[in-house]
């Protein structure tokens, strides 16, 4: 069992300081994180000391603790903090550990909370409180200059195969635009119903996995049953409508395709949730799934953004779609991954000339516009007007890239099977 006091690590944090004042200022800790009280007394006037603009040099933390220097075990004690330092290279490492301890003993206490009086109310607040201590664990060192010139010279040498800040979509032309599916970027993909914004998510996830790499997709919408027929019709260009009754409208052919593709779809690190709808728990899955495999490239996919449960009460349902998505684009930085969400459009949109959405379309806002780094809009023109001369193509506008260029590209969409391709695939 991991240790829920690090007494050696409070002493040798505390003794640094004494030793070394100026580390108080890089210092993240506070005075509730040390588990002996004497330690928590002593960090606090270390603290005060600081806020005075003084050094907490040994007098200086004598003097700010008065009285209640007997708490702490005497000048004695302080002294020998002071003198039992034999190296400050450590320190990081000692405030890990006194961070980790800290989460331990705050974890159970709110666990014991909740078994004393469980009700849904009390579950929201322990989820809360348990995700606010697994962020307040990520202590990250900070790139040096010449660290950071160092990694841009690397990726300037890299072809875009090589590139380990980016995914590829699967699609040249979008790549084209966007670089690929950047890591730390919350991407939106927002269209009206019908416009194949499902489709396009499923198709993105199946072809990261076709890459060797992980997806998550969080359907709060439709069954992982159905879309996985999804992804087998997308693969194999059966008709969709064939699943209803397989065993009646599946050709010879349909089967053997059908059995060849899940063969591979077997080998795919896929997950998929569709009982997950509580933003807390979203969260809580990925950062196990990102701790668990820490060298596959992950990509979270959630359709869709405005069914996902923001945790406590929300006076409007934008100031709830707004803390969803800052916790969606605090989880990619946090991850280093990207994630996809896709978003209803105001039916607003209908009542246009002209029915390509635009930004004050999007549905129960909130911050989405703030917080997303990429916000793409899907329209099928075909679905307004069936002579339309490209029936099967579907528009792909990229109306906000806070890191690239703007614009359209086109897709061809074939909307029996759900596949799309790039406009020169014929595959």
């Amino acid at each position: 069992m991991e240790l829920i006091e690090c007494i050696e690590s409070e002493q040798a944090i505390l003794g640094s300081i004494l030793y070394e004042p100026p580390l108080i200022q890089v210092s993240m800790l506070q005075p509730s994180h040390f588990a002996r009280a004497n330690h928590s007394l002593i960090f606090k006037a270390m603290r005060t000391v600081e806020a005075e603009g003084t050094e907490p040099e040994l007098a200086a933390v004598i003097t700010a603790l008065g009285e209640s220097i007997h708490q702490t075990g005497g000048i004695q004690y302080l002294t020998q903090l002071a003198g039992s330092v034999a190296t400050i290279a450590t320190f990081t490492h000692h405030e890990r550990k006194i961070v980790e301890a800290y989460r331990l003993r705050e974890s159970r206490q709110a666990a014991i909370r909740y078994v004393e009086q469980p009700n849904e109310s009390a579950l929201q607040r322990l989820s809360q409180k348990l995700t606010d201590l697994q962020r307040l664990g990520a202590i990250n060192q900070e790139k040096t200059l010449k660290e950071w010139l160092y990694e841009i010279s690397d990726d300037m040498s890299r072809t875009q195969n090589e590139n380990k800040n980016s995914y590829k979509t699967g699609y040249e032309s979008l790549d084209q635009m966007t670089g690929g599916l950047q890591r730390k970027e919350l991407i939106v993909v927002a269209a009206r119903p019908s416009m194949g914004k499902t489709a396009f998510a499923l198709n993105l996830g199946s072809n990261h996995c076709k890459n060797e790499g992980r997806c998550l997709l969080f359907s709060l919408e439709m069954g992982s049953k159905q879309l996985i027929q999804r992804m087998i019709s997308a693969d194999t260009h059966i008709d969709g409508q064939k699943w209803k009754f397989p065993s009646r409208f599946f050709s010879e052919e349909d089967y053997d395709r059908a059995t060849t593709s899940i063969a591979s779809l077997l080998d795919w690190k896929l997950n998929m949730y569709e009982n997950t709808s509580v933003i807390s728990d979203i969260c809580s899955i990925s950062r196990q799934t990102a701790r668990e495999n820490p060298d596959d490239d992950l990509l979270i996919v959630i359709d869709y953004l405005q069914m996902i449960q923001g945790l406590g009460r929300f006076e409007r349902k934008d100031l709830e779609v707004g803390a969803i998505t800052r916790e969606l684009k605090r989880l990619a930085t946090d991850l280093n991954v990207p994630i996809i969400v896709l978003s209803q459009l105001s039916r607003k949109v209908e009542n246009r000339h002209d029915k390509r959405p635009v930004m004050a379309d999007l549905r129960d806002s909130g911050n989405i516009e703030q917080d997303a780094d990429v916000i793409a809009f899907l329209y099928r023109e075909a679905y307004y007007d069936q002579d339309a001369d490209h029936a099967n193509q579907v528009e792909v506008d990229v109306s906000k890239q806070r890191n690239g260029p703007t614009g359209t590209i086109h897709l061809g969409f074939m909307k029996e099977c759900g596949r799309f391709i790039d406009i020169d695939d014929t595959a």
